[in-house]
């Protein structure tokens, strides 16, 4: 009972506080208060910061700078997105199955419209039909073989080797000068920020990595189909000849060098069979 009272003594004891001149220590203010006061008092205020504090986090967009809560409306959003998605691949796989019927079409083959899913529109396709005429199959040949060795010829379409490929767009940035085989501009120049990085169209083999007096900074890759892509007016090189890269791999860093640059830009340039391509059919810079 001793230490008992002891301890509610000490409670009860009073602390008087006096706020003296520092000049004159003279008596300016004072109060008393029991330790029990203090504790309670300390207790409250404790208290309030934390109700404070929750309420704060919960009620305000502070909370969006702790870790592990989520900002408002990102659920919502989501939702938002997900659906978005599902429609762009539903949308994805129909044009897909539309291009390979296409396909089929075009080389004369039977085309059974059953095996796809889009088939709200319900056609009739006589087979015999699309097979080709021995008069459509000579011209369709002597076509092909007058425009075989067009070097600076451009396909309207994109080749069928190269439908289903997908490039990586080596920058990002706003295209300054478009690809036109008329004015011999065999690529397109795509304006961005300096310093930024370059990277690989397509997986390769590294063929040309140099320095010529009006390109400046020059790299080639080999692709796969026949395809090879160039990037010129680099600053710096970042590849060797000879070296393997994948898609998206830094390869250089945009730059003006050489005399036909007149700015921070990359000139990019795509070539299939030996034919000036345009980049942009295939690419979204």
């Amino acid at each position: 009972m001793k230490k008992n009272d002891s301890f509610l003594d000490t409670l009860k004891q009073r602390l008087r506080f006096i706020v003296l001149d520092d000049q004159t220590l003279k008596e300016k203010n004072g109060f008393s208060l029991s330790w029990f006061q203090i504790i309670t008092r300390l207790l409250s205020i404790l208290l309030l910061l934390a109700t404070l504090n929750t309420l704060l986090i919960a009620y305000t967009p502070l909370r969006e700078f702790i870790p592990g809560y989520s900002p408002p409306h990102l659920s919502k959003n989501l939702i938002h997105l997900s659906n978005k998605t599902d429609s762009l691949l539903a949308d994805l796989r129909i044009k897909e199955q539309k291009q390979v019927m296409l396909e089929r079409v075009l080389k004369g083959e039977f085309v059974d419209d059953s095996l796809f899913s889009d088939s709200v529109i319900i056609a009739n396709i006589n087979s015999e039909a699309l097979k080709a005429s021995s008069k459509d199959s000579v011209f369709r040949d002597a076509v092909e073989r007058e425009d075989q060795f067009n070097v600076l010829s451009e396909e309207g379409t994109k080749p069928l080797l190269l439908r289903n490929i997908a490039f990586y767009a080596p920058i990002k940035g706003m295209i300054s000068d478009q690809f036109d085989i008329g004015e011999e501009h065999y690529g397109v120049d795509v304006v961005a920020p300096k310093n930024e990085a370059i990277k690989a169209s397509l997986p390769g083999t590294v063929i040309l990595a140099s320095w010529t007096t009006e390109t400046g900074y020059t790299m080639a890759i080999q692709h796969e189909n026949n395809l090879i892509s160039f990037y010129k007016h680099n600053s710096v090189l970042l590849k060797s000849v000879g070296e393997r890269v994948l898609a998206g791999d830094v390869i250089a860093i945009i730059g003006n060098s050489g005399s036909l640059s007149s700015g921070p830009h990359l000139h990019f340039e795509l070539w299939h069979k030996g034919k000036a391509i345009n980049p942009e059919h295939h690419i979204l810079f």
